[in-house]
Protein backbone atom coordinates (compact mmCIF):
# COMPACT_ATOMS: atom_id res chain seq x y z
CA UNK A 1 0.00 0.00 0.00
CA UNK A 2 0.85 3.73 -1.08
CA UNK A 3 2.17 5.80 2.34
CA UNK A 4 1.80 9.28 3.37
CA UNK A 5 3.67 10.92 5.50
CA UNK A 6 2.89 13.84 7.73
CA UNK A 7 5.57 15.94 9.53
CA UNK A 8 5.57 14.60 12.50
CA UNK A 9 6.04 10.67 11.62
CA UNK A 10 8.59 12.14 8.51
CA UNK A 11 10.60 14.10 11.25
CA UNK A 12 10.56 11.17 13.80
CA UNK A 13 11.36 8.29 11.01
CA UNK A 14 14.74 10.18 9.87
CA UNK A 15 15.92 10.54 13.20
CA UNK A 16 14.96 7.05 14.04
CA UNK A 17 16.27 5.65 11.81
CA UNK A 18 19.13 8.10 9.51
CA UNK A 19 19.22 6.68 6.00
CA UNK A 20 17.51 3.37 6.54
CA UNK A 21 14.74 5.91 6.80
CA UNK A 22 14.71 5.53 2.98
CA UNK A 23 13.68 2.36 2.90
CA UNK A 24 10.31 3.27 4.01
CA UNK A 25 9.93 6.41 2.19
CA UNK A 26 11.27 5.75 -1.01
CA UNK A 27 8.02 6.10 -3.38
CA UNK A 28 5.71 7.12 -1.27
CA UNK A 29 3.95 10.86 -0.41
CA UNK A 30 4.04 13.82 1.39
CA UNK A 31 2.52 17.10 0.67
CA UNK A 32 3.86 20.38 -0.52
CA UNK A 33 3.45 21.78 3.10
CA UNK A 34 5.12 19.01 4.73
CA UNK A 35 8.75 20.34 3.96
CA UNK A 36 7.93 23.92 5.70
CA UNK A 37 6.21 22.11 8.57
CA UNK A 38 9.72 20.09 9.33
CA UNK A 39 11.16 23.19 9.07
CA UNK A 40 8.37 24.70 11.54
CA UNK A 41 9.82 21.86 13.95
CA UNK A 42 12.82 22.26 13.55
CA UNK A 43 12.87 25.90 14.24
CA UNK A 44 10.52 25.33 17.73
CA UNK A 45 13.40 23.28 18.75
CA UNK A 46 15.75 25.34 18.20
CA UNK A 47 14.30 28.36 19.15
CA UNK A 48 11.81 27.46 22.16
CA UNK A 49 12.59 25.24 24.14
CA UNK A 50 16.36 25.13 22.44
CA UNK A 51 16.47 21.23 22.31
CA UNK A 52 18.84 21.45 19.33
CA UNK A 53 21.69 23.70 18.64
CA UNK A 54 20.91 26.21 15.67
CA UNK A 55 23.81 24.44 13.82
CA UNK A 56 21.98 20.95 14.33
CA UNK A 57 18.79 22.12 13.00
CA UNK A 58 20.50 23.36 10.01
CA UNK A 59 22.47 20.46 9.41
CA UNK A 60 18.98 18.54 9.96
CA UNK A 61 17.41 20.65 7.30
CA UNK A 62 19.85 20.14 5.26
CA UNK A 63 20.11 16.24 4.71
CA UNK A 64 15.83 16.45 4.48
CA UNK A 65 16.65 17.51 1.12
CA UNK A 66 17.87 14.02 -0.08
CA UNK A 67 14.59 12.46 1.72
CA UNK A 68 12.24 15.03 -0.20
CA UNK A 69 13.79 13.57 -3.34
CA UNK A 70 13.04 10.16 -2.59
CA UNK A 71 9.27 11.18 -2.42
CA UNK A 72 6.15 12.12 -4.22
CA UNK A 73 5.28 15.86 -3.35
CA UNK A 74 1.31 16.03 -3.72
CA UNK A 75 -1.79 18.25 -2.80
CA UNK A 76 -5.05 17.74 -2.17
CA UNK A 77 -7.26 18.70 -4.70
CA UNK A 78 -11.20 19.00 -2.90
CA UNK A 79 -10.88 21.85 -0.93
CA UNK A 80 -14.88 22.05 -0.11
CA UNK A 81 -14.68 18.83 1.28
CA UNK A 82 -10.89 19.56 3.01
CA UNK A 83 -12.69 22.32 4.37
CA UNK A 84 -15.94 20.19 5.92
CA UNK A 85 -13.44 17.31 7.06
CA UNK A 86 -11.47 19.61 9.33
CA UNK A 87 -14.63 21.82 10.77
CA UNK A 88 -16.55 18.65 11.33
CA UNK A 89 -13.17 16.77 12.74
CA UNK A 90 -12.35 20.05 14.75
CA UNK A 91 -8.91 19.67 13.63
CA UNK A 92 -6.51 22.28 11.64
CA UNK A 93 -7.31 22.10 7.75
CA UNK A 94 -3.28 21.50 7.50
CA UNK A 95 -4.39 17.86 9.05
CA UNK A 96 -7.51 17.52 7.21
CA UNK A 97 -5.20 18.10 4.22
CA UNK A 98 -3.23 14.86 4.92
CA UNK A 99 -6.39 13.01 5.87
CA UNK A 100 -8.00 13.76 2.62
CA UNK A 101 -4.81 13.76 -0.04
CA UNK A 102 -4.74 9.83 1.50
CA UNK A 103 -7.76 9.19 0.83
CA UNK A 104 -7.33 10.89 -2.68
CA UNK A 105 -4.04 8.87 -3.50
CA UNK A 106 -5.02 5.56 -1.78
CA UNK A 107 -2.76 5.64 0.83
CA UNK A 108 -1.91 4.75 4.20
CA UNK A 109 -1.36 8.09 6.44
CA UNK A 110 1.44 8.14 8.89
CA UNK A 111 1.72 10.00 11.43
CA UNK A 112 3.05 10.53 15.13
CA UNK A 113 0.67 13.19 16.02
CA UNK A 114 -1.65 11.84 18.83
CA UNK A 115 -4.56 14.64 18.76
CA UNK A 116 -4.78 13.95 15.06
CA UNK A 117 -5.04 10.14 16.12
CA UNK A 118 -7.40 10.75 18.48
CA UNK A 119 -9.49 12.57 16.30
CA UNK A 120 -9.58 10.06 13.40
CA UNK A 121 -10.21 7.53 15.90
CA UNK A 122 -12.76 9.16 17.24
CA UNK A 123 -14.29 10.69 13.64
CA UNK A 124 -14.75 7.23 12.20
CA UNK A 125 -18.52 7.94 11.22
CA UNK A 126 -17.59 11.66 10.30
CA UNK A 127 -15.01 10.02 7.59
CA UNK A 128 -17.16 7.76 6.73
CA UNK A 129 -20.75 10.37 6.36
CA UNK A 130 -17.79 13.14 4.13
CA UNK A 131 -15.38 10.71 2.48
CA UNK A 132 -17.46 7.58 1.71
CA UNK A 133 -15.04 5.71 3.85
CA UNK A 134 -12.60 5.71 6.39
CA UNK A 135 -8.81 6.09 5.96
CA UNK A 136 -6.29 3.76 7.25
CA UNK A 137 -4.10 5.13 9.80
CA UNK A 138 -0.44 3.97 11.43
CA UNK A 139 2.00 5.44 13.61
CA UNK A 140 5.75 5.43 12.52
CA UNK A 141 6.68 2.68 15.18
CA UNK A 142 3.65 0.52 13.61
CA UNK A 143 4.78 1.26 10.32
CA UNK A 144 8.10 -0.46 11.14
CA UNK A 145 7.21 -3.33 13.58
CA UNK A 146 5.15 -4.52 10.98
CA UNK A 147 8.07 -3.90 8.21
CA UNK A 148 10.05 -6.05 10.93
CA UNK A 149 7.42 -8.96 11.01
Amino acid sequence: MKLLFDASALLNLVRAAGAGALTYLRGNYILTLTPYEVGNALWKEATLPKRLKPGEAIELLNSMKQVYQALNIITPHDTVTLFRLANKLRITYYDASYILAALEEGAELITDDGKLLKRVEAGKDILQQILGKEVPVSTTSELVKSKQQ
